[in-house]
């Protein structure tokens, strides 16, 4: 099983943003430093994140040969501009970016690239299916809903070849089946449920099995390894709470299956949704995860208010005591 690292989990207001980017520079190299698989990123348009690309081009001066991950979200994007950023940052990481193509699901973000969100599945896509032509064709020509393209030359050529590695990130299940169909993998959102994944990941595979696919889970998840279970808790505790419940503010529950809502108790948060605690429980619950098939968890030890070092060492105690045990 490959262990990957989110970078970003998010500021609180009015943080510096120069000491925020340091501080996600330091936690990429050590997660290097420890033999980690891959680095991620999510969407961060207007809420005081980083843009994706131009982040991962930076981080990848710091962590040569990693794998870069981005959460794009497809609907606000015109598939020439992303299909230019990401053969671009192909090129700068040695072929190793993977885009984790998403639908969307703050009102704000559709509201600021003036996309209606009832267009959201036809643009998304639209978008994966241009982005493909884009990057193998010398000529495309693409004439659908939402956008025309005729006899352009195709984006600059990334390294990957057909094409960067393309997951689809997705909560419910029609989002799973699609991942089986159209994409190379399936990206677990960090607040699906260990009961929904279980459940999702046989639809997955079954899905795969009919359409003839070979496929590849990798699961978002919040991770903290200290000392023991009660020392993690009260180091993460207060900055948890928070960041769900900002994110529930934002409606991250609409896209969520009902049993995975995250406006709920910080003891309802934690389950099923952390690897927590002492190195020994946090390896045997990484051991759930590989025996339900998951190919890469990619993990937040980071949450708005958090010290850096706290974060580090979390990421430093899994690299020295927990990974070793999965990775050769």
């Amino acid at each position: 099983m490959r262990f990957g690292l989110i970078l970003d989990g998010g500021n609180l207001p009015g943080r510096p943003r120069e000491t925020a980017f340091n501080e996600l520079v330091e936690r990429a190299v050590r997660a290097k430093h420890w033999g980690f698989h891959s680095l991620w990123t999510g969407p961060g348009y207007l809420n005081d994140g980083w843009h994706s690309s131009v982040l991962l081009a930076r981080i990848a001066a710091e962590a040569p040969d990693m794998e870069l991950g981005i959460v794009g979200l497809l609907p606000l994007y015109h598939p020439v501009e992303l299909a230019e950023q990401l053969s671009t940052l192909d090129v700068i990481c040695g072929g190793k970016v993977v885009l984790a193509a998403a639908l969307g699901w703050r009102d704000f973000h559709f509201r600021a690239f003036e996309v209606p969100e009832g267009q959201r599945l036809s643009r998304f896509l639209e978008v994966l299916s241009a982005l493909k032509s884009l990057w193998t064709q010398e000529r495309v020509t693409h004439v659908g809903r939402h956008f025309h393209i005729t006899d352009v030359p195709g984006a600059g050529a990334p390294l990957q070849r057909p094409h960067p590695k393309v997951f689809i990130a997705a909560n419910l299940d029609p989002g799973v089946r699609r991942a089986a169909k159209l994409a190379d993998g399936w990206l677990v959102s960090s607040r699906a449920t260990f009961t929904t994944l279980m459940r999702q990941i046989a639809l997955y595979r079954n899905t795969l099995q009919a359409s003839g696919q070979s496929g590849y889970v990798a699961a978002w998840r919040e991770m903290y390894v200290a000392a023991d279970r009660a020392e993690a808790i009260a180091t993460i505790r207060p900055h948890v709470e928070w960041l769900y419940r900002d994110r529930a503010a934002l409606g991250h529950n609409r896209a969520l299956p009902e049993t995975d809502r995250i406006d709920v108790p910080f003891e309802q948060v934690l389950e099923g949704r952390f690897i927590i605690g002492s190195s020994e429980e946090c390896a045997t619950e990484l051991q759930h995860y590989q025996a339900a098939g998951v190919d890469e968890v990619i993990m937040r030890c980071q949450w708005p208010g958090l010290a850096a070092v706290d974060a580090l060492k979390a990421i430093d105690r899994f690299g020295r005591e927990v990974l070793p045990r999965f990775v050769g």
